[in-house]
């Protein structure tokens, strides 16, 4: 099994990739024909709240993987985002293909670790500051069980490692169905630091496993690997988020989690 990272290393990156390029059917209700990362709440919509993060975690270069309406979101994040700098990268073939797909597109343009964020995420702002003070290379970002009814659940083994509100682990498996045989340890958020070497194995396995694997999710090729490679989880056990995929998510995040997430921060 290939070993990565040390637990006492915080994190160095000036460097994030954000996956856009999904078409956001089941949301089409709320939104029309936009991509989901310009959903507004607030104002302000759901990729300038999570560039703006970035930024004040240190953030200086983001790829953004582009593919649905992609002149929308691109022109849309030109006006809207003066920091961190943002390069689009396109997936041709975005209607086809999943998430793995469109990490690899960015393959030979990253030079180092970076952190990995899906475009439809709400988060509390201490889900990117813990990862980047209490993570390591090649760890997923969890949380406690948020009843969303779309879980992406990570199992494996808890570590003796522990700190107040956070547990850390092995990765066994991530899926959308749990292995029986398997202990949950918590729910996929959807925010990894991913190493260069990590990357470059992921992206490896996808173009070794196609065509099976062309409409994968990132997540999958992580599972994949996880036999040879030494994937970790660290769970936030009180973490305030939501992936918006539906209406229902849209309401849930409009009526009660964004509202808790600014209370929350206002208090920091």
């Amino acid at each position: 099994m290939t070993q990565q990272g040390n637990p006492n290393l915080t994190m160095n990156t000036d460097t994030a990739v954000i996956l856009a390029a999904g078409m956001g059917i089941r949301l089409r209700n709320v939104i029309g024909k936009k991509p989901k990362g310009l959903l507004m709440l607030k104002g302000t919509s759901l990729l300038q709240r999570s560039c703006r993060l970035l930024s004040e975690q240190g953030i200086k270069l983001i790829y953004m993987v582009t593919g649905f309406q992609h002149t929308v979101l691109e022109e849309t994040l030109h006006q809207s985002v003066m920091q961190p700098e943002i390069r689009f990268v396109r997936n041709p073939n975005y209607w086809e293909s999943g998430s793995m797909e469109s990490l690899s597109c960015v393959e030979g343009l990253l030079p180092k670790d970076f952190l990995l964020l899906e475009s439809d995420l709400l988060y509390e702002s201490r889900a990117l500051s813990i990862l980047f003070n209490d993570g390591q290379p090649d760890t997923v970002l969890a949380s406690g069980f948020t009843g969303s009814q779309d879980e992406v659940w990570i199992q494996g083994e808890l570590s003796s490692h522990r700190k107040a509100g956070q547990e850390r682990g092995r990765i066994i498996h991530i899926n959308k169905k749990p292995d029986p045989h398997l202990e949950i340890q918590g729910e996929l958020v959807g925010i990894s630091w991913i190493s260069l070497e990590l990357f470059e194995a992921m992206c490896r396995h996808h173009r070794k496993n196609r065509p099976q694997t062309d409409d994968h999710h990132y997540e999958e090729n992580l599972s994949e690997l996880c036999s040879e490679w030494n994937l970790t989880y660290l769970k936030i056990t009180d973490l305030v988020w939501t992936e918006i995929d539906t209406e229902a998510h849209y309401l849930q995040a409009t009526n009660r989690i964004y509202p808790s997430i600014l209370k929350q921060e206002s208090n920091r």
